[in-house]
């Protein structure tokens, strides 16, 4: 009886175990955009105006 309880705390521990890895690998797989990228979209879906792109641009040093 005590094999079994043991067998079922591993099987546990290594499916929380596989659950923690995968979530930890899948967001570093994610790539953020930097905030410029957004800009640079939002520029071509016509949100915001070269101006304002400009500026962001210039604050950000790039």
């Amino acid at each position: 009886m005590e094999g079994y309880i043991r067998l079922g705390l591993t099987l546990v521990v290594l499916a929380v175990l596989v659950i923690i890895l995968y979530r930890f690998r899948a967001g570093k797989s994610n790539r953020r955009q930097s905030s410029l990228e957004i800009m640079k979209e939002r520029l071509e879906k016509g949100e915001i105006t070269e101006e304002e792109y400009e500026k962001a641009r210039k604050e950000q040093g790039k």
